[in-house]
């Protein structure tokens, strides 16, 4: 055989093997992807079933006047009669029937005194509830039905979160559609929102989950979980200005009145006394601040004054402008909040702030109260 037919040969039989071992690679790739999205379905299902048992539906009635007319008489009567208020999810977090779930859904009731909590298990069971407690700072609220050897959920770590953590809502939607699981990704986290609701209520948040996983009317409480079937969040709001843009309290947020609650029965936390807003660039070059970092102590949309009275901050001198950006060595700025940082502590302890004032840096000392 000549050089060139075997130089030939040499070079078909390269291009056959080169073809060949692209053709595997390229199968090899499409089975990988295929395989992935197999098991990131897998996973889907396992952390819904494993974390639906613990979700529960939430009804809120009360008791409303309803005058009635006598058709002889003409004469008006005032009854009582109690009416469905509005309507949430929660879950539970113990086997012994602690339940967490915003504050604004049990927050639908007029009187504390008066007002019911129906409870519906995913098994169908039903129970009526009793309320143990409204977190001050955060939209959380504590209830309990009382049983034993009830599944409850495992809770995560949401500070090991990243953007682009594939996570599951789950949640009572539109106070009809029991359990209804929505899937998306986390999509920023450390958000601070103002948000209110159809009652007229309204709240600061800070440093909350965004989410594209939809949440709508009736999920408020309910948890968002991650592939692996734990609580990494709180559904509390969604932006109505846009499509998929829902938000979740951290887990770790919730960690210490869950502390509270299993320990001493009723939610305490440690107290400051200030209203305040976290800076950015964007606010502080707005409001012509000498820093863009820290928590900027102003008076609240609803007349809530900047320094409470008679408040540990009072007390310590702070006033209205300052901006709080460091305490015990710890930077206030991204998801260590002045609030999150404030549950670092107890009650009683005495805690160093470093103030920006206008221009100047002051150092004070603050022993901490408790919300009564």
């Amino acid at each position: 055989m000549s050089k060139n037919k075997i130089s030939t040969l040499i070079i078909f039989l390269f291009l056959i093997a080169s073809l060949t071992i692209n053709v595997i690679l390229v199968s090899k790739q499409s089975t990988q992807a295929d395989i992935l999205h197999l098991d990131e379905q897998e996973a889907t299902i396992r952390a819904i079933k494993k974390v639906k048992p613990a979700v529960v539906s939430i009804i809120v009635y009360d008791y409303v006047d309803n005058i009635v007319i006598d058709p002889i008489s003409g004469l008006k009567q005032i009854k009582k009669e109690k009416q469905e208020l509005g309507s949430g999810t929660g879950f539970l977090i113990s086997s012994d029937g602690l339940i967490l779930t915003n504050k604004h859904v049990v927050n639908s009731a007029f009187n504390d005194n008066t007002a019911e909590y129906r409870i519906i298990l995913n098994s169908g069971k039903e129970y009526y509830a009793q309320l143990i407690g409204r977190d001050p700072i955060n939209d959380l609220a504590v209830l309990k039905i009382f049983d034993k050897d009830l599944p409850y959920v495992e809770l995560g770590d949401s500070d090991q979160l990243e953007i682009g953590t594939s996570v599951i809502a789950i949640g009572n939607t539109l106070g009809k559609y029991q359990n209804s699981a929505t899937k998306g990704i986390v999509s920023g986290l450390g958000r601070n929102l103002f948000a209110s609701d159809n009652a007229g209520h309204s709240e600061s948040l800070d440093n909350v989950i965004q989410t594209d996983a939809e949440i709508n009317n009736g999920n408020s409480g309910g948890p968002l979980i991650d592939l692996f079937g734990r609580v990494v969040g709180i559904n509390v709001a969604v932006d109505t200005r846009g499509t998929a843009i829902g938000f979740a309290i951290p887990i770790n947020d919730a960690k210490p009145v869950i502390k509270s609650i299993k320990e001493k029965g009723v939610i305490i936390r440690p107290r400051l006394g200030v209203h305040y807003i976290m800076l950015n660039e964007e606010i502080a070059r707005k409001n012509n601040l000498a820093r863009s970092s820290g928590a900027w102590i102003v008076k609240g949309d609803n007349g809530l004054p900047a320094v409470l009275p008679k408040s540990p901050a009072e007390k310590a001198g702070l006033l209205e402008g300052d901006i709080i950006f460091e305490i015990n060595a710890i930077k206030i700025q991204g998801s260590n909040s002045l609030a999150r940082v404030i549950q670092k502590y107890k009650p009683g302890d005495r805690i160093g702030l470093k103030i920006q004032r206008g221009n100047k840096i002051l150092i004070k000392i603050v022993q901490l109260d408790k919300f009564r």
